[in-house]
């Protein structure tokens, strides 16, 4: 693959809480975009903001990898920093800390016209300026929709919130992520896939619905199709639509082939989610093996 990605948004350290069990690690919307890309073979950069807090294992864990970490800024502002508590298949999220924006200089000049761009915000920290800026310049540039969505409140309470720029930042984007709930506060229609055809349909934007447990649907230019889950069972589910992103986004600016490239990226996700290992996207055979076995239950739905 010819096109270098660069993942915008902040790298935050997440305490997930499950069955009693407390959790440190290193997370984020460009977190998970990033690593999964790499893997995945993907030549990819990242643009972010951490706090003098931020472990030093955690830059060390990316190098490792091969990331191409030199944009990542450091700011006397705290790490962006969540707390992940998981009860009965439902997830609370609230925010411990929040580093400083993204600012337009810090995405300047790094952009050339062959690149794709995905924006993984987490809290605002990504203007639509920004998106306007590099919406210009890019090959491709995708959004993860709940940066945008997210408010807190003094307690760190989060809340989603229909922005008053959003009908300007769905129209310079060409791809657009989201679940079912945020698919619903950005439109006003309660029906998650209705609300994803209506964000297709007014927008021209390829929309990625996913829907945990009930598969996803994707919707561009008059096609719509719903993909079922293929996951057997549940190990990690923290970053699973992240990963799934990132897959489509290689796999559609390699091919050009829409559906292909999701059938690609669910059973991508489903490995990880099933085995809450990233380096297991190395497994070609295994992804390859998903798809396989997910083509037949593939299903056209009107648009």
């Amino acid at each position: 693959m010819s096109s270098l990605l660069y993942v915008i948004g902040h790298l935050t350290i997440d305490e997930i809480m499950r069955g009693g069990r407390l959790i440190r690690r290193i997370g984020g919307t460009a977190y998970y975009s990033c690593i999964s890309a790499k893997l995945l073979g993907w030549n990819c950069k990242l643009i972010s903001k951490v706090g003098r807090d931020f472990p030093e294992d955690y830059l060390k864990h990316l190098n490792s990898i091969g990331l191409d970490i030199s944009r990542v800024k450091f700011s006397d502002f705290p790490t962006t920093s969540f707390t992940l508590r998981y009860d009965d298949g439902k997830r609370f999220l609230s925010l411990k800390s929040r580093c400083e924006d993204i600012f337009i200089d810090d995405v300047r000049e790094v952009v050339s016209g062959d690149s794709i761009i995905h924006v993984g915000s987490v809290i605002g920290e990504v203007s639509p300026e920004i998106v306007d800026y590099i919406s210009s310049r890019a090959r491709m540039v995708s959004i993860d929709l709940q940066g945008f969505l997210r408010f807190f409140d003094s307690k760190g309470s989060i809340k989603l919130v229909k922005p008053i720029f959003m009908d300007e930042l769905l129209g310079k984007v060409d791809v657009v992520h989201c679940d079912g709930v945020e698919a619903s506060v950005a439109t006003g229609i309660k029906d998650p896939v209705e609300a994803g055809m209506h964000m297709c349909n007014t927008y021209n934007v390829i929309v990625l619905l996913t829907l945990g447990g009930e598969g996803g649907y994707i919707f561009h230019d008059g096609e719509a199709y719903h993909i079922p889950s293929i996951v057997k069972h549940v190990v990690e589910e923290t970053g699973a639509g992240d990963i799934y992103t990132s897959a489509f986004l290689y796999g559609y600016s390699s091919t050009g082939k829409l559906l292909e490239s999701a059938i690609y990226a669910s059973s991508v996700a489903s490995v990880y989610v099933e085995s809450g290992d990233l380096s297991m996207l190395r497994n070609i055979d295994l992804i390859i093996s998903k798809m396989n076995g997910l083509r037949g239950y593939v299903r056209r739905v009107s648009s």
